[in-house]
C-alpha cells in the first residue's frame, strides 16, 4: 500500500492526466479514474493522510471481520474502539480543501506514521509478559507499520516499536529468571517483531528510493522541460534569418532578441569585414562598444582566431582583455563556424550586479550551434541578392549605354557608373589612338591637364593589362605618378587598391579601365570583380557601337572617291560658319572651284581616268589650303572651300594658290599619260548675305563670271 503511493505516484499522475487516458485506456472506469487522481495528488502530505484514512477504515473493517468470525471474542472491540474516532477525524481533514494545507505541515507528516501505529498498538492491547501471548488484533500492527514506511516519521514508529519490544522481552526475561518453573517464550514473539521490522523497513527503504528516482525524474523532467524551452527560445530567435532581409539588418534584432529572452546585459555580434577583422553589427547594453577588431586582439578577436569558445570569468585576470565597460568581470565569446569558415563571433559580458557563468557560456555555445546553419543560408541569400542587384545595376547601365552613340557622353557615363558601381576614388579610361598609342581619354579623380597624358605598354597596371589583355589587381604608389596626375588625388600619396580592366574589341584592346580606391585596405570583393568584368564587357559593346555609328555618320558625310566631306555636310557646315561669324562679327569668305573642261577629260581619256583625276585635284586643293578650312565636294567635278575667319583679298590669294596647286597637277602623269589640268574660282565674302546659301549662290556667280572670262582665274564678288 505505501509502495504503490509513492513509487507509483508519479506514473499513476502521468497515466491519469495523459491523453491516451481518453484514447488507448478506456477499460479504466471514471470510478477508477477519480479514484486514482485522489489518491496521487501532487502534494505528498495530502496524499499521505488520504492513505492514512485508508489505513485506519482498513483495520476497522478487519476487525470487524474478525469479530463476525467469533462473536465472543472480544479482543477486536479495542481496536474498533480506539480506531473508529482517528479514522472518522482523519477521513475528514483528508478529503476535504484542507488537507492541501495541513498534509505539508512537517509536524503532521513526522507524526502521522507513528500516530496509525500507535492506535494499532493501543486498539491490540499490550502482550502478556509471561508467555508473550499477542491478542488477535496485533497483525493489524503490521499493516500500521506498512503504512508508516511510506511517510518520513517512520524511524520514530519502528524505534517506538522496537523499544516496545525490547523493554517487553526484558521483562519477560526477569519473570523467567525468578521463577524457573516458567517456560522462555521469546522465540514466535521476537520473529514476528523482527519480521514486522525488516519487512517495514524493507519497503521504507523502497519508498524512498522511489522517491528519489521521482524526484529526480521530475528534475530531470523540468531541466528537460527548461531546455526545450531556451531551445525554442533560440529557434525563434535564429528564425528571424528567414532571407528576407540582409543579414545586417537582422542581427541587430536578434542582439536585442537574445538580450531580452535571457536576461543578458552586455550582448554584441561581430561579423568578418576583412581578412584579419571584425565589424560590430549588434550590440545591446553598451554606451561605446567596439565597432572594429582585428582577429586575435582581445577575447572576442581570440575566439576569431581559435574558432573556439573562449570563457573568461575573470576578465581584469586576462591580459587580452579589452574594457568597453568599466563594471565588466566576466565575458563568453562563442565564434559561429560553419564547414571551418568563420562567420561571425557572439560575445556575452556579465557586469558586478548581473554576473555571466557557466549557464551562460552553455546558452552562448547552443545560440551559436543554431545561428551557424541559419547564418550560412541568409549570407547566401545576402550574396544572391547582392548578386541580382549588381546584375540589375550592370543591365541598367548598359541600358543608358546602348541607348547612346555618341562617343564623348558615353565615356562620361561609363566612368560615372563605374565610380558608383564600384565604389571607386579613381576612374580613368585609356583609349586607343589612330597612332596605337593610348591616353588618358577621361576620368574621375584626375586634374584636367592629366587628359591626354600616354602610357607605354608594358608599364604600369594599364600597360600590363593592354599586353595581357586580362584584368590585373596590384597596388598602386601614387608618389611616384607624374606630376600631371597627382593634382587634385584623393587620398593624397596614400597607396591605392587598384585593378586594370582591358577592354576588348574584336581583336584587340580598344582601351583600358583602371580603378582605384584610396587605401590598400580597401580590397576588391569576389562579386565586385565578378561586376568589374561583366560591366567591362557591356562597355565593350557601347564603345564599339559609338565607334561604329560614328564610322558609318562620317563615311554618309564623305565623298567615297575623293575622300573630301559631301555636299550633305557642305550644306549644314555653311549655315553654321555663317550664324558663328555674325554672331562673332568675323569674317568668312566661301571658294567655289569647278575643272575646266573636264568632261572632255572624260570622253577622251575614260572614266577611269576621269576619276584619277578628280582624286589628283583633290589631293592638290587640300595641300593648298589651311587648317581649320573646310573642303568639300559639292558634286562632279565642283568643289567649294569653306575659310572661316578669312577676308575677301585672303580668300582670293587662298584661291590662287589652289589654281597654281591644281595646274601643277596637271604635269604629272595620271595612268601614264600626261593630263593638263585648270581650275577656275570664284570667291565671295559675308557682306550682306543674309544666310550661307546666299553666300554660296554669290560665289557661285563669280564662278560663272570666272568660267565666262576665259578659265584659269579667279573672280571675286
Amino acid at each position: 500500500m505505501g509502495l504503490m503511493s509513492t513509487s507509483t505516484g508519479g506514473v499513476a499522475r502521468r497515466l491519469v492526466d495523459s491523453p491516451l487516458h481518453t484514447s488507448k485506456h478506456r477499460h479504466i472506469t471514471p470510478l477508477t479514474s477519480r479514484l486514482l487522481r485522489a489518491l496521487w495528488l501532487r502534494e505528498r502530505g495530502a496524499v499521505e493522510l488520504r492513505w492514512a484514512s485508508i489505513t485506519l477504515v482498513s483495520m476497522i473493517l478487519l476487525a470487524l471481520f474478525g469479530r463476525a468470525l467469533d462473536p465472543f471474542d472480544g479482543e477486536f472491540d479495542t481496536i474498533l474502539l480506539v480506531a473508529t474516532p482517528f479514522a472518522i477525524g482523519i477521513s475528514l481533514l483528508a478529503w476535504t480543501r484542507i488537507a492541501d494545507r495541513i498534509g505539508p505541515m512537517s509536524v503532521v507528516r513526522l507524526g502521522l506514521g507513528p500516530l496509525v501505529v500507535l492506535v494499532a498498538a493501543v486498539g491490540a492491547g499490550p502482550a502478556d509478559v509471561t508467555s508473550l501471548t499477542r491478542s488477535a488484533a496485533a497483525p493489524l500492527i503490521v499493516l500500521a507499520m506498512a503504512f508508516a514506511a511510506m511517510t518520513p516519521g517512520f524511524p520514530i514508529a519502528a524505534a517506538a516499536l522496537a523499544g516496545t519490544s525490547v523493554a517487553l522481552f526484558v521483562a519477560h526475561w526477569q519473570i523467567i529468571s525468578t521463577h524457573p518453573l516458567t517456560t522462555l517464550a521469546t522465540d514466535d514473539y521476537a520473529i514476528g517483531i523482527i519480521v514486522t521490522l525488516l519487512a517495514s523497513t524493507g519497503m521504507a527503504i523502497v519508498v524512498r528510493v522511489a522517491t528519489d528516482a521521482e524526484s529526480r525524474a521530475t528534475r530531470l523532467s523540468a531541466s528537460n522541460r527548461q531546455r526545450v524551452d531556451v531551445l525554442e527560445r533560440v529557434n525563434r530567435i535564429v528564425a528571424r534569418f528567414d532571407g528576407s532581409k540582409p543579414v545586417q539588418d537582422v542581427i541587430q534584432a536578434v542582439v536585442d532578441d537574445i538580450s531580452r529572452e535571457f536576461q543578458i546585459t552586455l550582448v554584441s555580434m561581430y561579423l568578418p569585414s576583412g581578412p584579419n577583422q571584425l565589424s560590430m553589427v549588434g550590440v545591446a547594453g553598451y554606451p561605446s562598444p567596439f565597432h572594429v577588431i582585428d582577429v586575435g586582439m582581445g577575447i572576442i578577436g581570440r575566439a576569431a582566431e581559435t574558432q573556439q569558445t573562449q570563457f573568461v570569468p575573470d576578465v581584469l585576470a586576462d591580459p587580452d582583455y579589452r574594457a568597453a565597460r568599466d563594471d565588466v568581470r566576466s565575458e563568453v565569446a562563442a565564434p559561429v563556424v560553419h564547414s571551418g569558415e568563420l562567420l561571425g563571433v557572439v560575445n556575452f559580458e556579465g557586469t558586478l550586479e548581473h554576473p555571466i557563468g557557466t549557464s551562460q557560456v552553455a546558452l552562448a555555445e547552443m545560440i551559436v550551434h543554431a545561428l551557424s546553419a541559419a547564418l550560412r543560408s541568409a549570407s547566401l541569400d545576402d550574396e544572391r541578392r547582392d548578386r541580382l542587384h549588381a546584375i540589375e545595376r550592370v543591365l541598367a547601365v548598359s541600358r543608358s549605354l546602348v541607348a547612346d552613340l555618341d562617343r564623348p557622353r558615353i565615356v562620361a557615363s561609363i566612368v560615372d557608373a563605374v565610380a558608383e558601381l564600384l565604389s571607386a576614388d579613381v576612374v580613368a579610361l585609356f583609349s586607343q589612338q589612330p597612332d596605337d598609342t593610348y591616353r588618358l581619354e577621361a576620368g574621375k579623380g584626375f586634374p584636367d591637364q592629366a587628359i591626354g597624358v600616354e602610357v607605354h605598354r608594358n608599364e604600369g597596371l594599364v600597360g600590363r593589362a593592354i599586353v595581357a589583355r586580362t584584368r590585373i589587381d596590384g597596388l598602386l604608389e601614387v608618389a611616384t605618378w607624374p606630376p600631371e596626375f597627382l593634382a587634385d588625388r584623393p587620398g593624397g600619396t596614400t597607396p591605392h587598391t587598384a585593378m586594370a580592366l582591358p577592354i576588348e574589341v574584336g581583336a584587340g584592346v580598344a582601351a583600358v579601365l583602371l580603378i582605384t580606391r584610396v587605401g590598400p585596405e580597401r580590397r576588391y570583393t569576389d562579386l565586385e570583380c565578378g561586376v568589374a568584368d561583366l560591366l567591362t564587357a557591356q562597355v565593350a559593346i557601347a564603345l564599339q557601337n559609338a565607334d561604329l555609328h560614328a564610322r558609318v555618320a562620317e563615311s554618309a558625310l564623305r565623298d567615297p572617291l575623293t575622300g573630301l566631306l559631301n555636299r550633305r555636310f557642305f550644306d549644314e557646315a555653311v549655315e553654321t560658319a555663317h550664324a558663328n561669324a555674325r554672331r562673332a562679327g568675323t569674317e568668312l569668305s566661301l571658294i567655289v572651284l569647278d575643272l575646266d573642261r573636264f568632261s572632255a577629260v572624260n570622253n577622251e581619256y575614260g572614266h577611269a581616268v576621269g576619276d584619277a583625276v578628280l582624286r589628283r585635284v583633290a589631293q592638290a586643293i587640300r595641300s593648298a589650303t589651311r587648317e581649320g578650312d573646310v573642303l568639300v565636294r559639292y558634286g562632279g567635278e565642283e568643289f567649294v572651300v569653306i575659310a572661316p575667319a578669312t577676308d575677301g583679298d585672303g580668300a582670293v590669294a587662298a584661291a590662287e594658290r589652289i589654281r597654281t596647286a591644281v595646274a601643277a597637277s596637271g604635269a604629272e602623269l595620271v595612268d601614264g599619260r600626261v593630263v593638263p589640268l585648270t581650275v577656275s574660282a570664284g570667291v565671295a565674302c559675308l557682306v550682306d548675305e543674309t544666310d550661307g546659301r546666299g553666300l554660296f549662290r554669290a560665289a557661285d556667280s563669280a564662278l560663272l563670271a570666272a568660267k565666262r572670262a576665259g578659265r584659269d582665274r579667279v573672280t571675286k564678288i
